[in-house]
């Protein structure tokens, strides 16, 4: 049995909204899971530990609810002020803008091998691997339907409706490489939360995010007690589950002019992953600290 390595210690604020934000932007993404930047981001096992044992892990809930209020309205702000930007990238440029995040995806592994732990390769994590993967390949090769029009008008079965479809996407803000767009375009509500998003609709968001939260709760239980038991195991898996959803998002190079601009996403995201998956940020405040 792996014992899970202690929590790190709560980073700033900022940067946790900063953080959300990624975790926003790719929710609305389909194809990208908010589960996965927030593996990529190195918050990954805190996420799971504040929201699983809101009551019960160490600092209390006043940590907890401090580590996650900048998270969550990070989450929102990426939502919201990114909908329509990322709507119109992924018109306008859709090959560069999923070569970004494949690069923001696989420029993680490094941090998640090391954070993983694990000393030796055995055939069991060969195995837990290759499961991660499959499942995300799987989701990515399945036909994405179309989209369905949006709700606009809120009453009792809508809004029942928007909350357990938001409760099923919230899947995806725990489990890396299970993308929440796609589960909602799969049950035809993905266009509702763009819609609600794009326009700023107050009760559209209430229950997508309600749904999210109450999912987001019962789903993280689970993934801490995986994570505290058999952290090097369910990291594998996790590594499989994010190496898997930059295969599946790999759009192809159209020509020769396109390389180039892909290339370019690829290094933006790259860098971005190593800025925000690493404790880069902590080692220079603190040397700034020493220093002054």
């Amino acid at each position: 049995m792996d014992e899970l390595t202690t929590l790190p210690k709560k980073p700033l604020s900022a940067f946790n909204a900063l953080r959300g934000v990624g975790i926003g932007v790719a929710n609305i993404i389909p194809g990208v899971s908010g589960g996965t930047i927030a593996v990529v981001t190195g918050i990954y096992d805190e996420i799971v530990d504040a929201f699983g044992n809101f009551f019960k892990s160490e600092g209390g809930w006043k940590r907890n609810l401090l580590f996650l209020l900048p998270v969550v309205v990070g989450i929102l702000l990426g939502n919201i002020a990114f909908a329509r930007v990322i709507g119109f990238l992924l018109e306008t440029l859709p090959e560069a803008t999923t070569f970004g995040f494949i690069g923001l995806i696989l420029g993680s592994t490094p941090y998640l091998l090391k954070r993983s732990g694990v000393q030796r390769v055995s055939l069991s994590h060969l195995l837990l691997f290759a499961v991660g993967m499959a499942v995300v390949l799987w989701m990515g090769l399945t036909t994405r339907p179309a989209e369905s029009p949006p709700i606009t008008d809120i009453t009792p079965i809508t809004a029942a409706i928007i909350f357990v479809a938001a409760f099923i996407a919230s899947i995806a803000m725990i489990i890396p490489g299970v993308s929440g767009s796609f589960l909602l375009l799969l049950i035809g509500m993905y266009s509702t939360l763009r819609y609600g998003f794009s326009t700023v609709n107050i009760p559209l968001i209430g229950l997508f995010v309600g749904g999210t939260m109450f999912g987001v709760v019962l789903v993280s239980k689970g993934i801490s007690a995986l994570l505290r038991r058999y952290h090097s195991g369910t990291y594998v898996v996790i590594i499989g589950l994010v190496i898997g959803s930059a295969i599946a998002l790999f759009p192809g190079i159209s020509s020769a002019q396109m390389f180039f601009k892909d290339l370019a996403a690829f290094a933006v995201g790259a860098g971005l992953s190593l800025l925000l998956g690493t404790d880069m940020k902590e080692r220079l405040l603190r040397r700034r600290g020493r220093e002054s």
